[in-house]
């Protein structure tokens, strides 16, 4: 019954596609909201530069991980042939996850000096940071579960990326793990992990004489 339920909910993917990148375009406006102009005491400009440090700092930490969704958020859609309700709430989880990711980002720039918080505004941030790779393994899963993907795609090309999602979620939760024992290994360890994500993914692989035609 709950089978049939979702059946009738099946859409293209193009509607989520651009829900998805209109709520990342805000998330990843809404730090530069907190930048503000120096305001020079004295004519020494430099100092209000780097008073205002930890905000800057956060708008590119921000920008660098809002960004690197948004650009496999786009490469994934192409790899849905449909999607349905199940995978919208998952998607809204995701979103939601991801939007919140600035907030924590602050106290850890404030505190990366290394002083009595650092280690508390670590593992906030981390664990908020780990939350979205969660719901996109989460989502990946229930994806493949349900037959959304392109059904040209291989099965083993689909079994990568799930595994990689699965280890990319259990990574950022073990440098939250790490930062206990010390925050500044498990801060080392999520940054690498997310800079591995600047390189593109692999190229789909889809089953004999299905490639489509604009590869």
């Amino acid at each position: 019954m709950v089978t049939s339920s979702l059946k009738a909910t099946e859409r293209k993917s193009d509607r989520l596609e651009a829900f998805m990148d209109a709520v990342l375009a805000i998330a990843i406006t809404l730090p530069a909201v907190e930048l503000h102009a120096p305001k020079p005491e004295e004519g020494d400009l430099a100092a209000a530069y780097l008073k205002l440090a930890p905000e800057y700092g956060t708008y590119v930490l921000s920008v660098i991980l809002i960004s690197l969704y948004w650009a496999h958020s786009h490469f994934s859609g192409k790899l849905l042939e449909k999607t349905d309700h199940g995978y919208n709430l998952l998607s809204i989880g995701f979103l939601a996850a991801v939007s919140i990711t600035p907030f924590p980002a602050r106290p850890l720039v404030e505190h990366l000096g290394g002083d009595a918080e650092s280690a508390t505004a670590t593992l906030w941030y981390l664990g908020v940071a780990a939350t979205p790779a969660t719901w996109w393994f989460l989502r990946w899963v229930y994806a493949t579960a349900r037959g959304l993907p392109d059904r040209r795609l291989t099965d083993a090309y689909l079994r990568r990326l799930t595994i990689k999602y699965g280890l990319t979620a259990a990574a950022y939760w073990a440098a939250f793990g790490l930062a206990f024992w010390d925050w500044r290994v498990g801060l080392i360890a999520a940054g690498i992990l997310t800079l591995t994500y600047i390189v593109p993914p692999a190229k789909p692989s889809y089953k004999p004489g299905q490639e489509p035609e604009n590869g």
